[in-house]
């Protein structure tokens, strides 16, 4: 009997540190936006890093110029998540299509915070 509660307790502890190894969010976001940060961290913080900006991770971070609405739509944004790529793979058997919807408002929210703009390419010296 000892063993078995000693095994049980050993398989709990692995279990709770796998779930949470996750990076935590450390920005704290409005009421309305919580719920997709929660998911965010949930799902896709382990790759695209805390609060989404991707520092050190194997995925990009989406805190950036490149993955706003007018270079990445909201469109766009769900299709990887449900479909992924050639780098990420699908997550449609973790998350649901309105946790996806809460995520993306997160993360266009995070963007607005984060004040950033689209990048205007620099005319060529031919083009003048």
């Amino acid at each position: 009997m000892k063993n078995l509660n000693l095994w049980i307790v050993s398989i709990s502890t692995i279990i709770i540190s796998l779930t949470s190894c996750a990076p935590k969010p450390t920005k704290i976001v409005p009421p309305e936006f919580k719920a997709g940060q929660n998911q965010f961290h949930r799902v896709c913080a382990n790759c695209h890093g805390a609060d989404a900006l991707g520092k050190n991770t194997k995925a990009p971070g989406l805190i950036d110029p490149e993955y706003l609405p007018e270079n990445f739509s909201n469109d766009e944004i769900y299709k990887q998540v449900i479909e992924g790529s050639d780098k990420m793979p699908s997550q449609r058997n973790k998350i649901s299509d309105s946790e996806i919807t809460e995520i993306i408002k997160y993360l266009r929210y995070s963007q607005k915070e984060a004040d950033l703009a689209i990048e205007e390419d620099e005319p060529d010296e031919s083009d003048e």
